[in-house]
């Protein structure tokens, strides 16, 4: 029996900046940028937060979104901090009900909040 090629396996991870997982719990919701849209298509919902980094997230939703589509989307990390908005993210990727989203306009004092957050997701004793 033929060995599969480890070549063809091989993924290149071509992010400007690592992605952190976030605390179980973590909730976002989205709403799209553009529009019109079809008739029937849903434009706005929410999902599981997967991981973070300053340049964009994975998430888990099960309303389809399509790879090109912009939103703006507000993070809840866990009810004792306030939703961290982002004005703009693009769908890069798709798996399943699993998106991959690059950040395009985010607020300064946001992103400050982001990169915060990611501080003390990276601390070993993290109280999130």
């Amino acid at each position: 029996m033929a060995q599969p090629n480890p070549q063809s396996k091989r993924i290149i991870d071509l992010r400007k900046h690592p992605r952190l997982l976030v605390p179980s719990g973590a909730l976002f919701s989205f709403k799209r940028l553009v529009v019109p849209v079809q008739l029937g298509e849903q434009v706005e919902g929410e999902g599981a937060l997967v991981d973070l980094s300053i340049g964009g997230c994975r998430i888990l939703s099960e309303l389809p979104l399509k790879i090109g589509q912009e939103y703006n989307l507000i993070f809840q990390i866990s009810m004792e901090r306030p939703p961290i908005p982002v004005d703009a993210a693009v769908v890069r990727w798709t798996d399943d009900s699993t998106y991959g989203l690059k950040f395009i306009s985010v607020d300064p004092h946001d992103e400050s909040r982001i990169r915060d957050l990611l501080l003390e997701i990276r601390r070993p004793s993290n109280p999130l």
